[in-house]
């Protein structure tokens, strides 16, 4: 079934304007649009006939792509039209070779970087794959809040070949070369295991895995395990960076600056004017702000590595050496843990902060065997004037497991069960005291 037709018996069974009246308007055919009143969008109040006859007249009309594809060359990037069997799209490639910088970070670091911390970092356990096998992505769209109806009318994805980064990007020069430029994408991505993205869990990722079942494209997504580097950065650095955006973190942690380049929030317009037959140069800025986008996602990706790797400086933020010991914590490196406990008490950590990091490191010099140092913690605990469910556990654990010390474990409970502050805490104690003295009476 064509789409036209499609359409008409969308149109007769619902009466609902039909989607393709919304997104890809002229501001000719908006003007001209029967019974369009302010306020109101495309198409709604129009009869179903002037719908029909819209839609007839959109179809008929000569594709756009020939015009965007002849555009000038200060429009567009140099690149090339990439056929499949859905149409055509726009593609440019950019190759930054082995010595390239981006601020302080030399790109083909990643080719050396311990790629195992990854799997700390990420929020899904899964395996890392070779270097070859990670992406970078990122998208630019008509629209800034998500939805259906939204496009990513630009794709840009980055990966390492050797010590060379390669950034391709996809772009769409009309509405109707959206199913040509998925296609591809999905070709391309379906390479890789580990796609790295900021932000994406909430918005590239669901949108283009929406775009991808609309056009009825599989989407490479499913099989793949992913790294977002806002979760990332947040876990990493809590020390707050004033902001969560890309392009503060690549100020401060990477020491880049953008050159010429246009700010997010102007991007879908700088599209729109470019389909309406508009050309600016400022388009050309959406390519470069993509282009840093991924470019940066690599960088970060290697800072966040060092950052997990190398020994910490004693003068690094109590926040984040709290931050970096957690992750280390996780990743079972008890070693490097404890010592970024310590540092970051020792750093004048606040709190609450402090007593979770006290907390933190009981458990982490329990489990790495050192089990009088685990209780030194817990005695600490147990002294501060907020109750600390681990600290008790943690005594009480020492003195029945390690010592066979029935009556002091019990003491410690029974000491717990006089400061609990919830009765969810009260009912686990109490479940504990009962076994103690179930075990007491046996042995006697």
């Amino acid at each position: 079934m064509s789409d036209f037709a499609k359409a008409l018996r969308q149109i007769r069974e619902t009466g609902e304007p039909h989607p393709a009246l919304r997104p890809t308007l002229s501001e000719r055919e908006r003007a001209h649009l029967p019974g369009r009143e302010g306020g109101r969008r495309p198409g709604e109040g129009l009869s179903i006939r002037d719908q029909l006859e819209f839609l007839r007249t959109r179809w008929a009309r000569p594709s756009m792509q020939v015009q965007s594809a002849a555009a000038p060359a200060e429009i567009l990037p140099p690149g090339e039209i990439e056929s499949t069997r859905f149409g055509s799209h726009y593609v440019v490639q950019t190759v930054y070779p082995h010595d390239y910088f981006h601020g302080k970070v030399r790109l083909s670091r990643f080719s050396t970087a311990d790629l195992v911390t990854l799997a700390s970092l990420m929020r899904e356990e899964a395996a890392v794959p070779p270097r070859e096998r990670i992406v970078f992505l990122d998208t630019e769209t008509t629209g800034m809040q998500g939805g259906s109806g939204m496009c990513p009318f630009l794709a840009g994805i980055g990966y390492f070949a050797g010590d060379e980064f390669h950034l391709l990007q996809y772009f769409v020069r009309d509405f109707d070369e959206e199913p040509s430029m998925l296609y591809s994408l999905g070709e391309r991505l379906g390479r890789f295991d580990l796609v790295v993205t900021y932000n994406g869990a909430a918005f590239d990722l669901p949108l283009l895995e929406t775009r991808f079942t609309l056009a009825r494209l599989e989407t490479p997504f499913p099989g793949m395990s992913h790294l977002d580097l806002l979760f990332t950065t947040r876990r990493l650095w809590r020390s707050g960076h004033g902001s969560c955006r890309l392009v503060a973190l690549e100020r401060e942690m990477l020491s880049f600056l953008r050159g010429a380049d246009i700010p997010g929030s102007m991007i879908p317009q700088a599209y729109f004017d470019y389909v309406e037959r508009r050309p600016s140069a400022a388009l050309r800025g959406v390519f470069t702000h993509n282009l840093h986008d991924v470019v940066s996602l690599a960088a970060l990706t290697v800072h966040a590595c060092d950052r997990v790797t190398l020994e910490p400086a004693p003068l690094d933020d109590a926040l984040d050496l709290f931050s970096l010991g957690r992750i280390l914590e996780n990743s079972r490196d008890w070693r490097r843990s404890v010592q970024l406990y310590e540092m970051a008490l020792a750093g004048g950590l606040a709190e609450p902060i402090r007593k979770r990091a006290l907390e933190n490191l009981s458990i982490v010099y329990r489990r790495a065997g050192d089990h009088e140092r685990s209780l030194e913690i817990c005695v600490r605990l147990m002294a501060y004037p907020e109750f600390s469910m681990a600290g008790y556990e943690g005594a009480a654990t020492y003195y029945e497991r390690i010592r066979g010390d029935l009556e002091n474990a019990l003491r410690v409970v029974e000491e717990a069960l006089s400061r609990a502050t919830t009765q969810r805490v009260r009912k686990l104690l109490e479940a504990r005291w009962d076994r103690l003295q179930q075990q007491v009476i046996r042995y006697d």
